[in-house]
């Protein structure tokens, strides 16, 4: 949360007695743009023109009381988010409760002392602040579900039509349940992205009914932010795992990798594409072991790379470990002199009979269609391996010991792969 407020908010001192003003006025304007009024009717004038930051608001007046002035103010949707901050001669425990029950954020009694008085104000003014990065933040998330939503349903509707161009092909009998799959998977991401967003926005409104009761602590505020955050982090990999699952189904009929190339460190990438990884490998009992050396430079393409990092995860986790509670993925990498790294994926999961070797690589190949896999992921590892980081991949299993695929590739992208 921000320590720094705007350049000179605007306070409102609302007071019968001028010499009340005069000292909160001495109090405050140097930091602030401070206001006055000398009666109730004439603090709803001027907030009818312009909106104070914050109100220090007398109990006591003769015209319109205080506790009037707080309820009308809130009463209007222009003024309701404008702290109010009870200042009274009276130390009445009741009548600070009717207050702070109107909506004020704080009392203060007289005779004030300065340095309190100006701490509440700056933390009310803070707690506003930051209460309105969070409202903005929560507007923005919303506009970002629903663009991604729309995308994800746009992408959807050309996958189904793509089952009419693929009707003459060989997969013909395995599309159906392919575009099932693919709906079932992003069914989990979009889902968890709805939560999230719903119990953002029920935190949002729960926050706001705290503020306006009074009740508000700042540690309150900061769990909130926290948690704000962590499920803003949460939305994104879900829509980025959804946004990722429909371009595999993209890639294999384009044959080709659109990513940006640049100068990464091996461990970084493949270490960062796990972390994405996390939430959904957490609910398995198995482990993910990387035994990179750091300093392994590499200038080629990060996102194809972590996109084989990914498939080969999820292949292990989903077909290797089947019926085990112990699975373990090592990912080792050595140098292959000065211009190759040979890149190993070693499990010890239920391995494969070679009938099932010869098939591995195929498009729509797999033998849990229909029940979590796609048939696409071995197919885009071998493409993205060969065509787009122009290196090889081999692998190598034993039914009951295990799989390991060794992939060998140029530490420096050719100009153009083979």
């Amino acid at each position: 949360m921000t320590s720094e407020l705007p350049a000179k908010p605007t306070l409102l001192l609302v007071d019968d007695q001028i010499l009340n003003i005069q000292v909160l006025h001495q109090i405050f304007k140097d930091e602030y743009t401070v206001c006055m009024a000398t009666g109730g009717a004439q603090a709803m004038a001027f907030c009818a023109r312009q909106l104070p930051d914050l109100i220090l608001l007398d109990v006591v007046m003769p015209d319109m009381d205080g506790h009037q002035v707080c309820t009308a103010l809130k009463a209007d949707p222009r003024t309701h988010d404008i702290p109010i901050i009870f200042v009274t001669g009276h130390s009445n425990p009741e009548e600070e409760t009717a207050g702070l029950q109107l909506g004020a954020v704080d009392f203060i009694s007289k005779p004030v002392n300065a340095s309190v008085v100006r701490a509440r104000v700056r933390a009310h003014l803070l707690l506003r602040q930051s209460l309105h990065a969070v409202q903005e933040l929560n507007d923005t998330l919303e506009a970002r579900v629903a663009r991604r939503t729309a995308e994800l349903e746009r992408a959807l509707e050309r996958l189904h039509q793509s089952q009419e161009d693929l009707a003459h092909s060989e997969a013909r009998a395995t599309l159906s349940t392919l575009i099932a799959s693919v709906s079932h998977e992003m069914g989990t991401p979009l889902g968890n992205s709805k939560m999230v967003a719903s119990t953002l926005a029920e935190q949002t409104a729960a926050m706001r009914r705290s503020l306006d009761g009074g009740q508000m602590r700042r540690s309150e505020l900061t769990q909130y932010l926290d948690a704000t955050a962590d499920g803003i982090a949460l939305l994104l990999r879900n829509l980025k795992r959804a946004v990722e699952l429909m371009g595999d189904f993209r890639q294999v009929a384009a044959d080709q990798a659109s990513e940006q190339r640049r100068a990464f460190d091996l461990a970084a990438v493949v270490n960062e594409t796990l972390h994405t990884l996390s939430p959904s490998l957490k609910r398995h009992p198995h482990r993910v072991v990387v035994e990179i050396p750091e300093g392994i430079a590499m200038d080629s393409l990060p996102g194809p790379l972590g996109q084989i990092v990914i498939n080969l995860v999820n292949n292990a986790y989903l077909h290797a470990f089947e019926g085990r509670s112990d699975g373990v993925l090592r990912i080792q990498a050595t140098p292959e002199g000065a211009s190759a790294v040979r890149l190993v994926f070693a499990d010890n999961g239920v391995g494969m009979a070679p009938e099932l070797l010869g098939k591995l690589f195929q498009h729509f190949f797999s033998t849990k269609i229909g029940r979590g896999g796609t048939g696409l992921g071995m197919a885009i590892v071998h493409n993205l391996v060969t065509k787009t980081l122009g290196g090889s991949i081999t692998v190598a299993s034993t039914v009951g010991q295990g799989s390991r695929f060794e992939l060998l590739l140029p530490r420096e992208l050719p100009s153009v792969a083979t």
